[in-house]
């Protein structure tokens, strides 16, 4: 350590919660299908909704966040912050659904982006191992705070609709 800090890399998987940005298309599918829920909007779902993804919650970013820059154990590890659980698209849908207790119109497009992989989920291991840490706040449990929080905002426009738009002029949504 140059500076006596020693490094630790932290791979976040998809960092949800209050406080992420509703505005922007890029910050991931609870952000935008919360937006369309809002609006009465349908959601159109890529692929089959089986795609998965790793979905952890703020409050288990921050502590494991604090722990990997407190805990000697960490230094030279590179550490997956993630939940370790699959959740596909279509619970993502079905959980915000529940927790809006208000659903929109669906349609799977079959529809894909370039380069997107079927499924990421995060081995943990280290996180568990070297952190002495398991994330404490499960999908549906994260969901509903998310949602009590979204319910607190203004109601924006997403720029979801430009965004597949810009996809699809780069040829990068088929």
């Amino acid at each position: 350590p140059t500076i006596g800090i020693e490094p630790v890399a932290l791979r976040y998987q998809n960092v949800y919660g209050p406080g992420q940005s509703l505005k922007n298309p890029y910050t991931g599918i609870l952000s935008i299908f919360s937006t369309l829920i809002r609006q009465d909007k349908p959601i159109n779902i890529f692929e089959d909704g089986l795609e998965s993804r790793d979905f952890v919650y703020i409050d288990d970013v921050v502590e494991s966040t604090f722990r990997a820059a407190t805990m000697p154990s960490a230094a030279g590890h590179t550490i997956n912050v993630g939940s370790g659980v699959a959740t596909t698209v279509n619970e993502v849908v079905e959980s915000l659904f529940a927790a809006f207790g208000a659903s929109v119109p669906t349609t799977v497009t079959g529809n894909y982006r370039l380069g997107d992989i079927r499924h990421n989920v995060a081995d943990t291991s280290l996180l568990r191992d070297v952190l002495e840490y398991e994330p404490q706040t499960d999908f549906r449990t994260g969901v509903a705070r998310f949602v009590e929080w979204v319910q607190t905002e203004p109601v924006e426009e997403s720029g979801y609709e430009r965004s597949l738009k810009e996809m699809a002029e780069r040829s990068l949504l088929k």
